[in-house]
């Protein structure tokens, strides 16, 4: 809301409708400042059969998309080059379904922790994760056991696994698995910003000199 100067000049005419008019900017102000929060919807843990709704209506944004058989490059960089928020998800689908079979979110910072080409994992967001150049990239859900021989291929129900190799997709969600020629399932990216609820500097300069005015206009109408 933008107050002009013969608005403020009421003041000297009308100190009550001043009064509102200061009011309505301090509300405006503190909305604007409190206009980024962080998603409603953050998973914890590796989820099961979850709605595309449900991840956009909770605040997420899709960043990425392509079929299993489409390489995400040997650092994954095909995603992380597009993929740039707070928060990471990874998601897996059959094709076109509105529907995800398996997914896991973190901190963008804790998905890419190089673990190395092993079957080390480390725990982000209750999952466990993984992540090396040229080897692979994936979540199961925590205690789980992986067998990353480029790709897990343990007995992981809840799992997603990507080859960061050039040329080659991806291979399993859950426990479908071989997934590498495959365009029956895709692979799904989001991402959501941690937000910030407190107001910048210049809101509460703003909503200072609001309030300040509030108090003057107070005593200016009790004279």
């Amino acid at each position: 809301m933008v107050l002009s100067l013969s608005d403020l000049n009421l003041e000297q005419r009308n100190p009550m409708k001043t009064h509102r008019l200061i009011s309505l900017a301090a509300i405006a102000c503190l909305a604007a400042g409190s206009a980024f929060a962080s998603p409603t919807y953050m998973p914890v843990g590796a989820q099961a059969n979850v709605a595309l709704a449900t991840i956009t209506g909770g605040g997420w944004t899709q960043c990425y998309a392509s079929a299993f058989d489409t390489s995400i490059g040997n650092s994954g960089e095909a995603v992380l080059a597009v993929c740039s928020g707070d928060y990471l998800m990874m998601a897996g689908r059959q094709t076109g379904s509105t529907n995800f079979l398996a997914l896991a979110a973190a901190m963008r910072s804790d998905t890419i922790i190089n673990t190395g080409q092993t079957s080390i994992t480390h725990m982000a967001n209750g999952a466990e994760w993984w992540y090396s150049p040229n080897w692979s990239w994936g979540f199961t859900q925590a205690g789980d056991t992986v067998l990353n021989n480029e790709c897990d291929i343990g007995n992981s129900p809840l799992s997603m696994c990507l080859h960061t190799i050039s040329n080659v997709g991806g291979f399993r969600i859950n426990n479908i698995t071989g997934l590498n020629q495959s365009t029956a399932y895709e692979k799904v990216f989001f991402v959501a910003d941690a937000g910030n609820n407190v107001p910048e500097p210049g809101s509460l300069a703003l909503v200072g000199l609001a309030l300040g005015g509030l108090g003057l206009a107070r005593r200016r109408a009790s004279r």
